[in-house]
């Protein structure tokens, strides 16, 4: 029976976030709101208070939960809630426009595109990585297969809509000689139902989605929708996620301007935790309606993109809903060719790969451009990985490598090498997990020292600060609560925590954490600083001594202050010096200069001290005038005259000096 392919439009192929209302505090007529906590027991308090509890999450600090207003405003007064916001509703806009679809599914533009036959013939097609795809559902397509999934807006997360459906046949199309091929078409998609049949849903829905992928361990994460509005909880969802390890990968929105102006990129693709996509056209052209801004990432196929839809057929779809699995598909070719990369190398290797677009070099409308896929050079890096350099000079030189695939390639490869120290420090963790010892403590660090990767690094102590956290309890909040409202008493709080700790590596984290936190307070007194050294006026100074008083006493204010009598000290030094040469050739060029230095004193005290000794001097100078002019009248020939023109000529302008030279007439 002959196949019937269904080609259709989809003009806007993202979903809008719309608020159901301002976003303003609970009202007592709606009071379904999504909170933030920050400890286990202000969870449990915020439950115990709450009209009902509508969702919890396992994986993320968030609570949906219908509350009086009263009762959350005293929950807020006491620090139970670090936030909360109104549940946000989003729907998909939909026009179709049939269209005719002739080339076979290798043949397809966007394929070609971005080189992923390369992937392909090296034998990658993205198996093990498991893809969340949150969206309408997927349906059931003989063109997909879908290993499992959830829905949070009904039984089933089978798609009757149709956006989630064709999100999926560009990740995961098979590869059958009909229809579409999927970029992977061997990675693991699992489909999170979060809209519902009429195109709507809201944040929770998705908040529901992300803790599932977290909790099922998800390798990427597919967001095909976004607004201009900023919700928290969402973002604080895709930071839980990205803490995990998780990548997400989200569209840029559509609701950019032919003139490709302004920032028009939505949420969640604005956030850094997340790779935002651009739409591009058969002609690598931006999409007239791609969103645009400098949190765009990279490009994508995003116009006549064929794939699988509802009840067998397919569709043609425009948006950045649609160039956003492009990067989804080729990020788990690179996932299956580099097991052992880390999130960030993985995103850094995007990078390397990206053919430019538009401007030379990063712009907001393309990003870094377009991915094509490339293998890399085995002989490169053979001569590097057999290389005699030392471990730390390795790593060092593939730092400082050109940005190409290579670069990616031998980072997995080191980090493959140390795959026996990752091992060791996951089962003492366990046991410190057990029995926290101080002994298994010293021991994890000295083996974190041994692992070379940043990004692993960072990873594992993630994993060891999470353990001891409770030990660290009232320290770790007292300096958190610095970090979230810099003020000196929160300072003086935290510093005093600090002291009862016994001296161990957690505690320097944490001294260290208070310092990065007291540099960010410090930072108009730091900016200040420089603008002071770098333009040298009464207003900067004043501003930044402000800044610098204003700061709690510690090592940053005192650097700080010494800064300053150092500028301070330099100024003086160079009035003294104007001074001197005053004194010893007092003339008005010299008197002017020296004046000229000491109003770059602006500490009062030096100040005043410079003026005494110049007031000297003019005195002196002065009383000289007087005593020659005197002569003059006395005796009124040319050359006295000239002598006492001489000195009166070079007196500091003034009233005395008018009258003198009127004497002199």
């Amino acid at each position: 029976m002959k196949k019937v392919f269904l080609g259709i439009i989809m003009l806007l192929g993202m979903m809008i976030l719309t608020p159901f209302s301002s976003g303003e505090a609970a009202s007592d007529q709606q009071t379904n709101i999504i909170v933030k906590y920050e400890k286990e027991h202000d969870k449990k308090f915020i439950i115990q208070q709450s009209d009902s509890v509508v969702k919890e999450y396992s994986q993320l600090p968030l609570l949906e939960i219908n509350i009086s207003k009263d009762v959350l405003q005293e929950l807020i007064s006491d620090k139970h809630i670090v936030f909360y916001e109104e549940n946000k509703s989003f729907s998909i806009q939909n026009q179709f426009k049939v269209a005719n679809i002739s080339s076979t599914e290798l043949e397809r533009w966007n394929l070609k595109a971005m080189d992923v036959q390369n992937g392909w013939n090296a034998g990658f097609t993205g198996k093990g990585v498991k893809i969340a795809i949150i969206d309408s559902g997927v349906a059931n397509h003989s063109d997909l297969t879908v290993v499992g999934g959830a829905s949070f807006v009904g039984n089933s997360y089978e798609d009757d809509h149709g956006h989630g459906t064709h999100v999926a046949g560009i990740i995961v199309g098979k590869h059958n000689g009909i229809g579409v091929a999927g970029i992977a078409p061997n990675a693991e998609v699992y489909a999170l139902k979060a809209i519902g049949k009429d195109g709507k849903g809201d944040v929770a829905d998705v908040l529901k989605a992300i803790d599932w992928a977290i909790e099922n361990k998800m390798h990427i994460i597919n967001l095909s929708f976004g607004d201009l509005e900023y919700a928290k909880s969402l973002h604080e969802g895709v930071k839980k996620a990205a803490d995990h390890g998780i990548m997400i990968v989200a569209a840029s929105g559509n609701e950019g301007n032919d003139s490709g102006t302004g920032n028009t990129i939505n949420y969640p693709a604005r956030h850094d935790e997340v790779i935002s996509v651009a739409s591009i056209n058969r002609q690598f052209k931006r999409s007239s309606f791609s969103g645009t801004g400098n949190t765009n990432d990279f490009a994508a196929p995003g116009e006549e993109i064929y794939s699988t839809y509802l009840n067998g057929q397919y569709a043609t779809y425009n948006g950045t809903s649609m160039a956003t699995p492009h990067i989804t598909g080729v990020l788990a070719l690179l996932m299956e060719q580099y097991p052992y990369a880390t999130a960030t190398e993985l995103r850094d290797g995007l990078r390397y790969i990206a053919e430019d677009l538009g401007e030379v070099g990063y712009d907001s409308l393309y990003g870094y451009g377009l991915p094509k896929f490339k293998m890399p050079n085995s002989m490169m890096m053979s001569e590097m990985l057999n290389s005699d350099l030392s471990a730390t000079s390795t790593i060092s030189k593939i730092e400082t490598m050109p940005n190409t695939i290579e670069k990616l390639a031998l980072k997995n490869d080191w980090n493959k090498s140390q795959q026996t120290i990752i091992s060791q420090i996951d089962q003492i963790l366990a046991d410190f997990v057990r029995t926290p010892t101080e002994q298994k403590y010293n021991q994890l660090i000295g083996l974190l020292e041994g692992v070379v990767s940043v990004d692993i690094k960072l990873h594992k102590q993630k994993q060891l600060d999470a353990t001891i956290a409770r030990l660290f309890e009232p320290a770790t909040n007292a300096v958190n609560v610095f970090n979230r409202n810099k003020t000196n008493y929160n300072y003086k709080k935290a510093e005093t925590e600090l002291k009862k700790l016994p001296s161990l590596k957690p505690k320097q984290e944490l001294e260290a954490a208070l310092n990065e936190g007291l540099q960010q307070f410090a930072k108009k007194a730091i900016d200040g600083l420089a603008q002071y050294e770098k333009q040298p006026t009464k207003k900067h100074y004043d501003y930044a001594l402000f800044s610098i008083n204003s700061l709690p006493d510690s090592s940053v204010k005192s650097e700080l202050m010494e800064k300053m009598k150092k500028q301070v000290q330099t100024a003086v030094k160079q009035a003294t010096a104007k001074i001197s040469a005053y004194e010893k050739k007092q003339t008005l060029k010299n008197y002017i200069n020296a004046e000229n230095s000491i109003k770059a004193v602006f500490d009062d005290k030096e100040r005043s001290k410079l003026e005494l000794k110049i007031k000297k001097t003019v005195n002196n100078n002065m009383a000289k005038a007087k005593t020659r002019v005197a002569n003059y009248e006395k005796k009124k020939s040319e050359t006295n005259r000239n002598l006492a023109m001489k000195i009166v000529r070079e007196l500091p302008n003034g009233k005395e000096k008018e009258q003198l030279l009127k004497r002199l007439k």
